[in-house]
C-alpha cells in the first residue's frame, strides 16, 4: 500500500493560502478489498509541531479539516499523513503549503498610475488605453535566503523581477467580485535576486478591471491601473527587509499601445518607453484581498499549425485544426514598420473564406522592428481554430503555435470506444471545457466570456467527469455570494458586470418587474452548483461554506412566489406557491422555436412552467441540505414550502393526461424534478414519445431540459429513443455537430447549416455537452451510489452501437476504470471504496482492485 496524491484545500502544495487548509489523500494498493482503518496527520511549521489529529479510526481521506493552533501568515507548513489499512498495513506521506500574507501584516501601499487614459475612441480595435508599466528599484545588501512577493492589480498583469518571469501564470489576478475579493498572487522570487540592484515590474493591460464588457459593478471604481506588492526578504544572517509598493514606484507605456479581452491587443516594438514618472499613492484599503484560492491560468498545451490555405479572396488563412481558448504565438521576421495582423476565428465559409461570428474583432497586431522576434499577446486571449494573417509576404507554419489557456485541473478523463464520432464528440466536450473554465466558468471564449451561471449549473455533472472542479468551482462560489444582492437574487452572470446589469435591468422592465430578478435555471446555480460538488465529492464542506446563499435564493423564490401575482386565472392560495413572474430565459434554444439573442417574448412559451419548476428544484434540493447539516427546524420549513410547490404545480399544471404546453422539455424537466403525480406518469411517457414522434424522432429541448432528457427517456422505459437521439445524426444532434468538423460544442444546434456556412453564434458552449455525463453512467456504466463514489456501480449498457468502450474516472478515493466488450468486462475499483457490478445477467459485490467478468 501506498498514499498519493496529497493535496491541501484540493490543491497541490499551495503557495499562499488563507484559508482554514482541509486535507485529502488517495490510497493504492494492488490487494483487493483495501480498506482505510485509520489516518493520523500532523501539521509542523519547521521543528514545531502545530497539529496532531491523533489515531483516528476512520476511512475518511478527502476533505480532513485542519484543528489545529492558528496558522500564521507568511509560513511554511509540512504535514504527514499516516494510514493503516484493514490488512495492517500502514503508509504515510508528506506535503507542504504555505500561507499568504494576513490582513494585519500589509504595510504597503497602492500606486496608481498618473499616465492621462484617453477615454476609447469607439467600440473597435486599437482604441483602448496603452498597458502601463510599474517599476520599482531597490538594492539587497547581501545573500538572500528567502524571499516572497505579494502582489495584485486594478487590471491584468506580468510580473517580472529583474527582467525574467518568476512563474507562468497569465492574467493575474483574473477575474472576481473585486469590490470584495481581489485575489493576491504569492511568487517565491528568491531565486530571482541579486545582490546590488534589482528592478521589479508589473506590466498592466486593462484585464477584466478596466475591460468595458467585464467592467465590474463596484462602488469605489477606479479609471487608472493601479498595483499592490509587498515583497519580504530574509537575509542570510537572518536579517529581514520589507520592499513594498509607495511613492518610490514609478509608471510607465511601453509596447503594448492598447489591450482589450476582447478586441485583441497592438503590440508597437519600435515604440519608445515614455519617460517614468512618479505613481500616485493611493488608499484603497486591504479589505477586499483574499489569496487566490485557486490555480492561476497558465498556458496548459501548444498546437502546432497543421494547415496554410488561400482563399478566393486572397486572405492567407492558418488552421490549427482545432478550436481552442488562448492566443498565437509566432514569429515574425519583417521590415521595420511593418504591421503585421492576426485575426482569430471559429469557422470559415463553405468557400474557405474569413467568418467573424462574434460582435469584436479578436485582432491582434504586432508592428516590427526589423528584428526577428517572437510575439505572443500579453494582455488578451481568444476563442479560436482559425487565424487570417495579414502584413506578411511569406508564411512558413513553423512559424505559427496556438497557446492553449485554461486554469489546470486534475484530467479525471479519458474515453475510447469503438465509435470514432463518439470518441469525437467527447473530446468536443473536453475541449469546451478546457476552453472555458479560465478563472471562471464561462459560456464562450469569444462573445462574451462571461460567467453565466445556468450554463455551469447545468454542466457541472458533466465538468466533474472530466476534471476536478472542486477548488475552481467552490472559487465561483464565493464570487457567487459575493454578487448576490441583499434580497437574495442571483444575477445572470457571476462576476456581475455593468453590462449585465443593464441587460438584467431591460429585460426586467419589458416583464413588468423592477430591478435585477432571478432568473429560472440561471439563479439556481446558488442551490445546483454546491449539491452537484457535494456529489462528485461527499464534502458536506461545501454545503456547509454555501448553505447561507442557498437559503437566501430560496427565501427569494419563496418571497417572489408569495407576493408577485402571476395570473389571475390561477386561484390565489396556489399561485402564490408558484414562481411565475419576471424575465427568464425559460429552456433558451430550443430547436423549433429558432430562438435568438433579443427575442426575449418567445421566451415566455417555455418560461412559464421552467420557473415554477426549477422553483421546486431549488426548494427540496435545499430540503436534503438543511437535513443532512442536521438544520432540522431549516430542514422541515422548506420541505414544507417545497410540497406546497410540488401541489401548486401539480393542481395547476397536471390535473389532465397533458401539460398545457405541447413543449418537450415541460415533460422531461417534469419527470426530471419528480412532479408528476404516479396516476400521470403512462399518460406523460406516452405524450413524450408522441413529441418525439411528431419532431420526426428529434429532441426539441433547450438548454436546461436537454442534460435530463436521455435519463427522463431511460426511465419511462425507452432507453431504445435514448440510445437513438444520442446516435442520431440529422440536426438538431451531437453527431450532426460531429460530421460537419465540430471540434467543440456549439451553442446552437444549428450552428452551421447543412451546407456548412457558419452562423453568428459560439462554436464553443459546454452547455450541450452536458450529454457526456450520461455517456459516463450509461454507456461506459460508471455511477455513484453514494456521494463521492464510495459506493460504486458498474453497470455498462451494451444495448447499443458499440463493440467495446473503455472509461477512466477520477474520484476522491482513485480511479475508476472500466473496459467493456460485447464478451466480457474489465473493472478496477479505487481502496477504500465498493462496488456492485452489473454483468451479464450477474450481479456481484466487490471490494476494490482489478477485475475480469
Amino acid at each position: 500500500m501506498e498514499l498519493a496524491r496529497l493535496r491541501t484545500l484540493n490543491r497541490i502544495e499551495p503557495l499562499g493560502i488563507d484559508q482554514t487548509p482541509e486535507f485529502s489523500w488517495m490510497l493504492r494498493s494492488s490487494a483487493r478489498d483495501t480498506v482505510q482503518h485509520s489516518y493520523r496527520i500532523v501539521v509542523a511549521a519547521g521543528p514545531l509541531t502545530v497539529w496532531d489529529s491523533g489515531h483516528v479510526e476512520s476511512d475518511s481521506q478527502s476533505f480532513i479539516a485542519y484543528a489545529g493552533e492558528p496558522l500564521r501568515s507568511r509560513t511554511e507548513y509540512h504535514w504527514t499523513v499516516t494510514v493503516t489499512d484493514n490488512h495492517g498495513r500502514t503508509a504515510s506521506e508528506s506535503a507542504g503549503f504555505e500561507t499568504a500574507l494576513f490582513a494585519d501584516d500589509w504595510q504597503a501601499q497602492w500606486a496608481e498610475g498618473t499616465i492621462p487614459r484617453p477615454a476609447a475612441e469607439g467600440w473597435g480595435h486599437g482604441t483602448q488605453p496603452p498597458a502601463v508599466e510599474f517599476l520599482r528599484d531597490f538594492h539587497l545588501l547581501g545573500a538572500v535566503r528567502r524571499a516572497r512577493l505579494y502582489a495584485t492589480a486594478l487590471g491584468a498583469y506580468r510580473l517580472t523581477v529583474n527582467g525574467a518571469r518568476p512563474d507562468d501564470r497569465e492574467l493575474a489576478p483574473e477575474f472576481s467580485v473585486y469590490r470584495s475579493r481581489l485575489y493576491v498572487q504569492t511568487y517565491d522570487v528568491t531565486a530571482f535576486l541579486r545582490v546590488g540592484r534589482n528592478e521589479l515590474s508589473m506590466y498592466v493591460g486593462d484585464g477584466w478591471y478596466h475591460c468595458p464588457v467585464t467592467r465590474p459593478l463596484s462602488h469605489a471604481q477606479r479609471e487608472t491601473p493601479a498595483v499592490l506588492f509587498q515583497l519580504e526578504l530574509e537575509y542570510a544572517d537572518g536579517t529581514t527587509q520589507v520592499v513594498s509598493s509607495d511613492d518610490a514606484v514609478t509608471c510607465r507605456t511601453g509596447p503594448v499601445q492598447s489591450s482589450d479581452l476582447y478586441w485583441g491587443e497592438r503590440y508597437d516594438a519600435t515604440a519608445i518607453p515614455s519617460i517614468a514618472q512618479h505613481a500616485r499613492v493611493v488608499d484603497l484599503g486591504y479589505d477586499n484581498l483574499v489569496a487566490q484560492p485557486l490555480e492561476p491560468i497558465r498556458a496548459v498545451a501548444v498546437l502546432p499549425a497543421v494547415s496554410l490555405h488561400i482563399a478566393p479572396s486572397g486572405d492567407k488563412i492558418i488552421d490549427f485544426g482545432q478550436i481552442v481558448a488562448g492566443r498565437v504565438r509566432v514569429r515574425i521576421d519583417a521590415p521595420h514598420g511593418t504591421e503585421v495582423t492576426l485575426e482569430h476565428f471559429e469557422a470559415t465559409t463553405p468557400d474557405g473564406e474569413y467568418f467573424n461570428g462574434t460582435l469584436a474583432g479578436q485582432k491582434d497586431v504586432y508592428v516590427s522592428d526589423g528584428k526577428p522576434q517572437i510575439y505572443e499577446p500579453i494582455f488578451t486571449f481568444h476563442g479560436f481554430r482559425y487565424l487570417r494573417v495579414t502584413g506578411l509576404e511569406a508564411i512558413d507554419l513553423a512559424d505559427f503555435e496556438a497557446v492553449v489557456l485554461s486554469t489546470p485541473k486534475d484530467s479525471a478523463s479519458s474515453f475510447e470506444s469503438s465509435d470514432a464520432r463518439l470518441n469525437r464528440l467527447h473530446e468536443n466536450v473536453v475541449w469546451s471545457q478546457r476552453n472555458n473554465t479560465m478563472s471562471i466558468p464561462t459560456d464562450c471564449p469569444t462573445r462574451e466570456k462571461a460567467g453565466f451561471t445556468g450554463d455551469i449549473q447545468m454542466y457541472a455533472p458533466a465538468a466533474y467527469a472530466n476534471e476536478d472542479m472542486t477548488s475552481f468551482l467552490e472559487a465561483w462560489l464565493r464570487n457567487l455570494e459575493a454578487d448576490q444582492l441583499p434580497d437574495g437574487v442571483v444575477p445572470m452572470t457571476v462576476p456581475f458586470t455593468t453590462l449585465y446589469e443593464s441587460l438584467s435591468l431591460r429585460m426586467s422592465a419589458q416583464f413588468g418587474t423592477t430591478g435585477v430578478t432571478g432568473i429560472a435555471g440561471w439563479s439556481d446555480a446558488a442551490v445546483i452548483v454546491p449539491w452537484e460538488i457535494y456529489r462528485a465529492t461527499g464534502s458536506t464542506a461545501v454545503l456547509e461554506r454555501s448553505y447561507a446563499s442557498m437559503k437566501a435564493w430560496c427565501d427569494s423564490v419563496i418571497d417572489t412566489a408569495r407576493h408577485a401575482r402571476g395570473s389571475d386565472d390561477i386561484p390565489e392560495e396556489l399561485d402564490r406557491h408558484l414562481w411565475n413572474t419576471g424575465f427568464h430565459f425559460g429552456e433558451w434554444l430550443i430547436p423549433s422555436q429558432h430562438q435568438k439573442e433579443g427575442d426575449w417574448d418567445n421566451t415566455r412559451s417555455s418560461a412559464f412552467y421552467v420557473a415554477p419548476f426549477f422553483g421546486y428544484r431549488s426548494l427540496s434540493l435545499f430540503a436534503q441540505v438543511a437535513r443532512l447539516l442536521d438544520r432540522d427546524a431549516d430542514h422541515h420549513r422548506y420541505l414544507e414550502e417545497a410540497e406546497a410547490t410540488k401541489a401548486a404545480i401539480q393542481r395547476v399544471f397536471m390535473s389532465a393526461d397533458e401539460l398545457p404546453t405541447p413543449l418537450m422539455g415541460g415533460y422531461v424537466l417534469a419527470f426530471a424534478f419528480g412532479l408528476v403525480p404516479d396516476e400521470r406518469r403512462m399518460a406523460y411517457g406516452a405524450k413524450l414519445v408522441s413529441i418525439l414522434d411528431d419532431n420526426d424522432g428529434l429532441l426539441d429541448t433547450g438548454f436546461v431540459a436537454t442534460p435530463y432528457l436521455l435519463d427522463v427517456l431511460v426511465e419511462i422505459g425507452r432507453s431504445d429513443l435514448a440510445v437513438g437521439l444520442l446516435w442520431e445524426d440529422r440536426m438538431p444532434s451531437w453527431l450532426y455537430q460531429v460530421d460537419q468538423g465540430a471540434t467543440a460544442i456549439w451553442e446552437n444546434w444549428d450552428a452551421v447549416a447543412p451546407d456548412g456556412m457558419p452562423t453568428t453564434s459560439s462554436l464553443d458552449h459546454y452547455a450541450f455537452g452536458a450529454v457526456d455525463d450520461w455517456i459516463t453512467r450509461e454507456i461506459a456504466g460508471i455511477q455513484a451510489a453514494a456521494p463521492g463514489y464510495k459506493e460504486i456501480v458498474i453497470a455498462p449498457r451494451t444495448d447499443v452501437p458499440l463493440t467495446f468502450c473503455a472509461r477512466t474516472l477520477l474520484t476522491p478515493y482513485g480511479e475508476v476504470g472500466i473496459h467493456w466488450t460485447t464478451e466480457s468486462l474489465d473493472v478496477t475499483i479505487p481502496a477504500n471504496t465498493t462496488a456492485v457490478v452489473h454483468w451479464g445477467g450477474d450481479v456481484h459485490a466487490v471490494g476494490s482492485g482489478s477485475y475480469h467478468f
